[in-house]
């Protein structure tokens, strides 16, 4: 897969994080006393499951630092 940025290769990989945690997305970061589920533009990218390792299969570009991954 082409970069849509720089149009240099991308290498397909695994986005993680640590154990515990959870990926989500919205249009800023909340509070930490905030439900972040609360926020305008909230995503549940993943769901979080206790002691697995979260992971989002996509593309990465080391040339441009750009990361493509869909959930």
């Amino acid at each position: 897969m082409n970069c849509s940025n720089c149009g240099g290769e991308m290498r397909e990989g695994y986005l993680f994080g640590s154990k515990d945690g959870a990926f989500s997305f919205a249009n800023e970061v909340p509070p930490f006393f905030i439900n972040a589920k609360k926020m305008d533009g909230f995503v549940e990218v993943t769901s979080l499951e206790a002691g697995k390792r979260i992971k989002l299969q996509g593309f990465i570009c080391e040339n441009c630092r750009q990361i493509l991954v869909k959930y």
